[in-house]
């Protein structure tokens, strides 16, 4: 894919100059494979060669939603000696394109250089929060009301999928992202996460991704660090998080801090959640501590 990285392909900047440069200069192709979506065109592969080997160029605009591509995308096709067609799915483009950065992302091709030696899992990974997310979701569940099933979920700030692990353990299939990379990397070079589930991306970029109402609940397990200095910040993630919800849908987030806490419930109440605050506090005194459960 044209773009270096997955949080690149929101703003689509260097597929926009490739598709700009390619129907300004004229060029034809000997072939190009068209991807479609039914009757619209959502992505296009060129060949092209570096020095060192040939490959296909994709571009697509099925994250960034641009409406000038498919014209442009039309005026290379109209160029081309052959035209060979892909019938796929947004959904499907969306999960291929998820999945190509994750395999890049492992597999050291988005970095310069990796600076962490890999982990064994169990120095990672803690069987006993495993655990007690489990415990204190059901709980919930029971307690709460709250039906899980067959959700469309999200999880924001996941780390390297420490409460993943206990969301597949209940059934879950969640969508899972982090701006740190390197998480995200972890998460997937020890099989946490799928690579067509896992994206390194700014929560604060939520709704340039997804559309509003496009999930049934959103977790995030123990957010933070949570100050009055950075409220604005996490503010602008609650909004976007709120902004995916479906009406009626849940929202289910962790913190260490009583007083974390009590900053996002001022902040999702000012977003018209319903919700309230839940004392999960354990003897270790460690994670989890405090929970907001809400609904749109």
């Amino acid at each position: 894919m044209i773009e270096p990285d997955f949080s690149d392909q929101v703003a689509c900047n260097l597929t926009e100059h490739h598709l700009s440069e390619i129907v300004r200069s004229g060029i034809s192709f000997d072939d190009v494979t068209r991807i479609r979506d039914e009757n619209e065109v959502i992505g296009i592969a060129i060949p092209m060669c570096s020095e060192k080997d040939c490959f296909l160029a994709v571009l697509t605009n099925v994250i960034c939603g641009s409406n000038n591509f498919s014209d442009r995308m039309t005026r290379i096709c109209e160029r081309a000696e052959e035209v060979h067609d892909v019938e796929t799915t947004y959904s499907q483009l969306m999960d291929a394109t998820i999945e190509y950065y994750a395999i890049m992302l492992v597999n050291r091709m988005l970095c310069n250089r990796c600076a962490h030696d890999k982990k064994s899992f169990s120095q990672i990974f803690s069987e006993p929060r495993v655990d007690r997310i489990v415990s204190f979701v059901r709980t919930l569940k029971e307690s709460e009301n709250v039906d899980f099933a067959d959700v469309k979920m999200l999880e924001i700030c996941c780390g390297n999928g420490m409460a993943t692990i206990a969301l597949h353990k209940m059934g879950f299939d969640p969508l899972c992202l982090d701006s740190d990379r390197c998480a995200i990397c972890e998460g997937l070079e020890h099989g946490v996460f799928a690579p067509h589930r896992a994206i390194a991306l700014d929560a604060t970029e939520l709704t340039r991704v997804f559309e509003a109402g496009s999930f049934d609940c959103v977790t995030g397990f123990m957010l933070g660090a949570i100050y009055p200095f950075n409220k604005e910040l996490w503010g602008h993630i609650m909004s976007e998080s709120v902004a995916l919800l479906r009406e009626d849908g849940v929202l289910l987030v962790t913190v260490h801090k009583n007083e974390e806490i009590a900053i996002l419930k001022d902040i999702l109440d000012e977003l018209g959640m319903n919700g309230s605050i839940i004392d999960n506090r354990d003897d270790s005194g460690v994670y989890d501590q405090w929970i907001y459960l809400g609904r749109k």
